[in-house]
């Protein structure tokens, strides 16, 4: 005789925007995804269609077929800044502990701002990103990068060389150390689809200023991917974590991939001149070895309190690998002209992104120069990543069999350890009733 429990658990990966009364227009595809518009600027089902194609257009295997639903909204019911966001669900079973995930949801926000595919792709491939991620972890580790007790242990968060690293968490800590956000970013740089990765130009305001025009306005977001691949600043890229992309391509496709990013760019403070009593204007150059003929380039700048990097220049190979960035002191006639850079104030970092094929970037070590005194600059390059190995013996701990304390998150085991524990008693007692 068999005696069977059964113990279904459903773990929520986000909170769902409240649905402000009817969808104004939805598609739905053949493959059965579904894409729903509760914005009036994205009442084209057309749009509905070329948004889902969109979504194909990144890298992609069989679990796509989980995700069955786009939202679009006008708002930003998570906050200003929260551009989108990933809904998943996992099932879990006892005796044994199995999870099983089920059909994931994107919702996008801000489709007022956003009336484009392409102004939505960056943010539809990271939330994708957390999609895939979520999957694959799931199906190699048997639990999502989300358990707090437990994401320490997935293969992902060993091979980034995250397992260690107390800055990194679940929650409770800034959006760009949790761990799920890493993970979608890296997503985004390895297998992000062409509209996501496009590249925004952006002209050099002291050039302008040397040429006698009025500098332009700029302005930038971090939806921006050559302005910033990856949210954190602070981390190495994803080109930079050995076989992260052969691991995620086998994983979707079943194939070996040949991931093949830019060589590391050189970045040098070549010179500074002071610019009358307004500061100093620095001259960067930079070079690379066996330099691609389609690289492009981006310079960025920002301080240690800032989450978004400012963009100098961008370039291309053909083009000088030079520019200039401060202030400018000049003459036009019979009269002086002073154009000051906003930001080009106390100690910043510098930082030149190279993009190659399918948008795979390097970065060149960071520079640090006072803008007060730039006679020194500090060259950080950040450190080599080097993957956490598993344990060859799990580490046994004395736990008693039933804990129910929530905080600690073993009440779970407990309680299932508890369960299995009755269960075989009372299997072996039938067992002698019945012999």
């Amino acid at each position: 005789m068999t005696v069977l429990l059964l113990v279904s658990l459903l773990f929520l990966g986000g909170a769902r925007a409240e649905a402000k009364g009817s969808a104004v227009a939805e598609y739905t595809d053949p493959d059965g995804m579904t894409v729903k518009s509760f914005s009036p600027s994205w009442k084209d089902t057309a749009k509905l269609k070329a948004l889902h194609d969109e979504l194909y257009q990144n890298v992609h295997g069989d679990e796509i077929k989980l995700l069955n639903e786009i939202d679009i909204y006008d708002d930003y019911p998570q906050g200003d800044g929260v551009a989108g966001q990933y809904i998943f669900s996992t099932i879990a079973s006892v005796l044994p502990i199995k999870q099983k995930m089920q059909p994931g949801k994107i919702e996008l926000y801000g489709g007022q701002e956003h009336q484009t595919v392409a102004s939505f792709a960056h943010t539809l491939s990271h939330e994708y990103g957390h999609h895939v991620t979520h999957y694959y972890t799931l199906l190699q580790d048997g639990f999502p990068l989300t358990d707090e007790s437990k994401w320490k242990d997935t293969t992902y968060a060993r091979m980034r060389g995250l397992s260690h690293d107390s800055r990194v968490a679940v929650d409770g800590v800034d959006h760009r150390w949790q761990i799920a956000e890493i993970a979608a970013e890296d997503y985004v740089q390895l297998f992000g689809s062409p509209n996501a990765h496009a590249p925004t130009e952006f002209a050099s305001r002291v050039e302008q200023a040397l040429q006698g025009k009025e500098p332009s306005a700029m302005s930038w977001s971090a939806s921006m991917y050559n302005i910033q691949p990856q949210e954190n600043l602070s981390l190495p890229l994803a080109s930079q974590v050995p076989g992260l992309y052969e691991w995620l391509h086998k994983l979707m496709t079943g194939t070996d991939g040949s991931y093949k990013p830019p060589g590391q760019p050189v970045l040098n403070l070549a010179s500074y001149t002071k610019q009358g009593d307004v500061g100093y204007q620095l001259q960067f150059t930079w070079h690379a070895e066996n330099e691609p003929k389609n690289v492009q380039y981006t310079l960025v700048t920002y301080t240690d309190s800032d989450l978004l990097a400012e963009p100098i220049v961008t370039r291309e190979a053909g083009q000088k690998h030079e520019v200039r960035y401060g202030p400018v002191v000049t003459r036009r006639g019979a009269y002086i002209y002073t154009y000051q850079e906003p930001s080009a104030k106390g100690v910043r970092h510098f930082k030149l992104y190279a993009f190659g094929d399918n948008g795979w970037v390097s970065e060149s070590p960071v520079l640090t120069v006072d803008m007060n005194n730039p006679s020194s600059v500090q060259v950080e390059t950040k450190d080599k990543i080097t993957p956490v190995a598993r344990p060859a013996v799990p580490e046994m701990k004395d736990e008693p069999v039933f804990d129910f304390k929530v905080g600690n998150g073993r009440w779970l085991e407990g309680l299932v350890g508890g369960l299995k524990s009755a269960i075989d008693s009372i299997t072996s007692f039938l067992r002698s009733v019945l012999s």
